[in-house]
C-alpha cells in the first residue's frame, strides 16, 4: 500500500506537490539515518510498531530491541511525568493530522536528557492518518550551554543591583560629611580652596549616586541566587562595625542602640552579606525616623538560631505595604523624612541575603509606631 505525506505548510511549490512515500521501500530515509546524528523514525499506526529506527536511537535509549518492539508505549514512560501529558497531547495533534515539535525530558541510566522532535503525520490516499514519521536529537549540551549563559547573566545582574544598592550608603556618608566641612569653611575666607574641594568630593558623589541609579534600572533587576561565602564569624562585631560606621558621621541624627551578648555570638555567615543586610536596615531606619529617634539593634541566641532585632521609633510603614514588603518589585518605595529617594529594592534584597544564607526575615510595623525587623539564623551551617 502506498501512502503519502501531504505537507500542508511552507513554500507555495511544496503545497501543491505531494510526497509519496512507500512504507515498504525505506532504503532512501534508511540512508540517512546510518549517516545522521538524529534519529530517524517512522512508526506504523496500523501495525503498532516501528518500521524504522536509525542507529543513533540507541545512542539515546537503553531499551531492549525485543522488547521495544512488542511494546514500543513503553517509551513514554522514559519521558520524566512533568512532560509526559503534554507529550499525550502531542501524540493526539499528530493523529488529528498536525505535525508537532517539542522538547522533553528523559531519564535514561539515572541522567536526564533533553530531547526534542518534529514529527509529521503520513497520510494513506484517503487522507487518513496511518503512520507517523520524523526525526530527534538530544539537544542536553545545547541546553545546559543555555542555562550556563542565562545563570551567568542571572549572576552578573545580581552583582551590580547589589553592590549598586550598598554603595549608595558609604556614597551618602560621604556626600553629608563633605557637606558638613563646607559649612564649618565658609565662615573664613582663607579656607576657601578648601571649600571649593569640598564641592568637588560632593559633586563626585552625586554623580555616582545617579551613576548608581542607572545601574539599577529594569534591565539589571533579573537575579538569581549567586555564591555564598559562609565562614564563622561574630555577629557583635558585625554589628558594632556597620553601627559605628554611621555614627560617626555626624550627619546622622537619630540614637543607635545596641544590646549585645557579651560573649561572642559566632554565627556561619557570609560576612559581606550580613553587613549588605544591616546597612540596608540602617538606611532605611535613618530615612524615615525623626531627628531625635532611636534605632535599636538587639542579637540573642534562642532555640538554635541567632536572632537579630532591628528596631525603631519612626513613622511606620502603610498596613497597605505590608504584604507585598519583601516583594520584588517596582514602585513600592517611599520618600524619605528629608526627601530622600527610594526605589523600592533595599528590602528584597535583604530578604534574598538572609534567605541565601538559611535563614529567615519578618516585619512588624504600625503607623506612627515604628518598625521591627527579626533576621533568624542556623546557629550550625547545614
Amino acid at each position: 500500500m502506498a501512502v503519502f505525506l501531504n505537507i500542508r505548510s511552507g513554500p507555495p511549490y511544496l503545497q501543491e506537490h505531494s510526497l509519496t512515500l512507500a512504507m515498504e521501500d525505506l532504503s532512501t530515509i534508511k540512508q540517512i539515518g546510518e549517516q545522521s546524528p538524529k534519529v530517524l523514525f517512522q512508526y506504523s499506526l496500523t501495525n503498532r510498531q516501528f518500521d524504522y529506527l536509525s542507529p543513533a536511537f540507541w545512542r539515546i535509549w537503553s531499551q531492549d530491541a525485543d522488547c521495544l518492539a512488542k511494546h514500543p508505549d513503553h517509551l513514554l514512560q522514559t519521558v520524566l511525568p512533568e512532560d509526559r501529558q503534554s507529550a499525550l497531547r502531542c501524540w493526539h495533534k499528530l493523529l488529528q493530522g498536525d505535525t508537532v515539535e517539542q522538547t522533553v525530558v528523559i531519564l535514561q541510566e539515572g541522567k536526564q536528557c533533553y530531547l526534542r522532535y518534529n514529527a509529521y503525520p503520513i497520510f494513506d490516499e484517503s487522507e487518513t492518518v496511518v503512520a507517523v514519521a520524523g526525526m530527534a536529537e538530544d539537544i542536553t549540551k545545547e541546553r545546559q550551554f543555555l542555562d550556563y549563559l542565562a545563570e551567568f547573566g542571572q549572576r552578573k545582574n545580581s552583582v551590580l543591583e547589589m553592590v549598586s544598592h550598598d554603595l549608595r550608603g558609604p556614597l551618602a556618608v560621604v556626600r553629608n560629611l563633605a557637606g558638613l566641612l563646607r559649612e564649618n569653611l565658609q565662615n573664613s575666607q582663607e579656607q576657601e580652596e578648601m571649600v571649593h574641594y569640598t564641592e568637588i568630593i560632593e559633586s563626585a558623589c552625586s554623580s555616582c549616586t545617579n551613576l548608581i541609579n542607572e545601574l539599577l534600572s529594569e534591565e539589571h533587576l533579573q537575579s538569581a541566587h549567586i555564591h555564598v561565602n559562609k565562614m564563622r564569624v561574630d555577629l557583635n562585631d558585625q554589628i558594632r562595625n556597620v553601627a559605628e560606621f554611621y555614627q560617626k558621621g555626624e550627619f546622622i541624627k537619630q540614637h543607635i542602640v545596641m544590646q549585645l551578648p557579651e560573649t561572642p555570638l559566632i554565627v556561619p555567615v557570609d560576612q559581606i552579606k550580613f553587613s549588605q543586610i544591616l546597612n540596608n536596615l540602617l538606611a532605611n531606619s535613618i530615612k524615615f525616623t525623626p531627628a531625635g529617634g532611636t534605632i535599636r539593634i538587639e542579637a540573642y541566641t534562642e532555640d538554635g538560631q541567632a536572632v537579630i532585632v532591628h528596631e525603631d521609633n519612626g513613622i511606620g510603614i502603610p498596613g497597605r505595604m505590608l504584604p507585598g514588603l519583601f516583594n520584588r518589585q517596582r514602585g513600592q518605595g517611599r520618600a524619605g523624612l528629608n526627601g530622600e529617594e527610594s526605589r523600592g529594592l533595599g528590602l528584597w534584597i535583604v530578604r534574598d541575603l538572609v534567605e541565601l544564607q538559611g535563614g529567615h526575615i519578618s516585619v512588624q510595623s504600625k503607623e506612627q509606631q515604628g518598625t521591627v525587623f527579626t533576621i533568624k539564623l542556623p546557629l550550625v551551617d547545614d
